[in-house]
C-alpha cells in the first residue's frame, strides 16, 4: 500500500482517534439525519395544510353568502309574482 492508503485507512478501520469511525456514532448520525429530514418534510406538509385550513373560513363564508343571496332572490321573485 502507498502512503496515501496508509493515511486514510485508519478512518475505515475504527481508529479511536477518528471521530466518525465509531459504529455507534455512525448509527446516531444517520438516525439524526433521517429524523431531521422527516421533521422537515412533516413541517412542510403541516404548514401547507395549515395555510389551506386558514383559507377555508373565507371560502365557506363566500359560499354561505352566495346561497343566502340566492335564497333572498327567490323570496323576492315569489313576492313579486304574488303582488
Amino acid at each position: 500500500m502507498g502512503e496515501f492508503d496508509d493515511y486514510w485507512a485508519r478512518a475505515y478501520r475504527g481508529d479511536s482517534g477518528v471521530p466518525h469511525s465509531d459504529p455507534q456514532r455512525l448509527v446516531s448520525t444517520w438516525t439524526g439525519a433521517f429524523a431531521l429530514g422527516a421533521a422537515a418534510c412533516v413541517h412542510h406538509h403541516a404548514s401547507a395544510l395549515a395555510s389551506h385550513i386558514k383559507s377555508l373560513p373565507a371560502t365557506w363564508q363566500d359560499m354561505t353568502m352566495m346561497l343566502d343571496q340566492k335564497r333572498w332572490k327567490k323570496i323576492l321573485e315569489k313576492k313579486q309574482q304574488q303582488a
